[in-house]
This record gives C-alpha cells, sequence and structure tokens, in this order.
C-alpha cells in the first residue's frame, strides 16, 4: 500500500525549474502516431523523450516513466493504455546526474536537468534498456483487465495509470498498470515484465 501512495505523489506532483524545448517537440512530433486526443502510450513518450535525453548527456539512460494526472475527470481516461500527459526520468549510471522529460499534451513540454550535487550516485542495476522493453502500455491493460479486479479511477487518480520502473529485487523491468477496485475505496495495481508481458505481483 505504501508503494501505490508513493506512486499516486508521483502522479499529482508538480516540477519547478523548468526549460522550454518546444521546438523540439515539433521536430519530433511527425515520427509518432498519435491520435486526435494527443494520447501516447508509455512506449510512445518514452521514445519522444529520448532524443532530448542523449543531447543532455549521450550516456544517458532510462530511470522510470510515469504518466501525469492532469486530466479532467471523464469516462475514457486510460482506457486505451494511453495519456496525454508523462514525465520520463532519465540518468547516467553511477552518477547522480538526473534529467527528466515532461509531456503535456502529447508533446515536449519542458526539460530539466535536475542533478543534484549532494544526491547519491544512481547504481546500474536501477536502468532500464531501451532494447528490453518489448510489451507496451496498451496490450498490458487489456491484460490487466481480464484479470477483473482493476477499476479506472473516478476524482484522482483518474482513469487508468501507468509507470515504468526497474525492480532491482527481482531484476525486472516493471510495467505497472494503476487503478481502483470496484468501489473506489483502495487502489488496485497489476504488474507485468516489460521485457516478457508476464505477470508480476507487485510488491
Amino acid at each position: 500500500m505504501k508503494q501505490i501512495v508513493f506512486i499516486v505523489l508521483l502522479l499529482l506532483a508538480p516540477v519547478g525549474f523548468v526549460e522550454i524545448v518546444s521546438a523540439y517537440s515539433l521536430q519530433l512530433e511527425d515520427t509518432f502516431e498519435i491520435n486526435k486526443h494527443r494520447e501516447l502510450s508509455i512506449k510512445q513518450a518514452i521514445e519522444l523523450a529520448y532524443p532530448l535525453a542523449l543531447k543532455w548527456n549521450k550516456d544517458v539512460q532510462l530511470l522510470q516513466a510515469i504518466n501525469i494526472d492532469l486530466d479532467k475527470p471523464g469516462k475514457s481516461i486510460g482506457s486505451n493504455g494511453k495519456r496525454k500527459n508523462w514525465n520520463i526520468s532519465f540518468g547516467v549510471p553511477d552518477t547522480n546526474k538526473y534529467f527528466l522529460v515532461t509531456i503535456h499534451e502529447g508533446k515536449v513540454d519542458h526539460t530539466s536537468d535536475l542533478t543534484g550535487d549532494d544526491s547519491s550516485p544512481y547504481p546500474k542495476k536501477e536502468f532500464i534498456q531501451m532494447k528490453d522493453i518489448q510489451y507496451d502500455s496498451p496490450e498490458l491493460l487489456k491484460k490487466a483487465l481480464k484479470m477483473g479486479s482493476i477499476y479506472p479511477g473516478k476524482d484522482w487518480a483518474k482513469g487508468f495509470n501507468f509507470m515504468l520502473r526497474k525492480d532491482t529485487e527481482k531484476n525486472v523491468n516493471l510495467l505497472l498498470v494503476i487503478g481502483w477496485n470496484s468501489d473506489q475505496t483502495k487502489m488496485e495495481a497489476a504488474g507485468f515484465n516489460a521485457s516478457t508481458g508476464e505477470y508480476i505481483k507487485p510488491n
């Protein structure tokens, strides 16, 4: 439960100290299939953000991707496995270098170099290789819904939410599909190995 609360805080957390890079997003926009609602799957969001991270540091690797809960309440939020707003986090292994790309309405809105001089280095085991992301949020949402225990949120953590991070204990690229129970009293999450599609019960 503590982990799910932490995930919600990430979904809602604002980001300061930004650098506007909308010009980059215009250059990259044509390379992705984005529907009329400007929605992206988690893999599309990462692929949109990655070139900007590489411009920041050629040794950058992916740390985490999570959608941001900025949508107005509605019935279909995330129901296709896609969201409009994302935070994609990158770092350089064995250093404290940290870079955040924020996507709003399907476009890169800003980037932030959040490297902290007093922060600990990020170990190699926390990073995700792009080649290892073989399953995307739309197909894993379908798997989660077949399990019958996850429903879209209504008021906050709205709809279905998605997060990709490294489970260092299991050494697995963990893609979480996050929702609620049927009466909206408790958050629920289904975890999947993003490399194999295998179900993994979240800690």
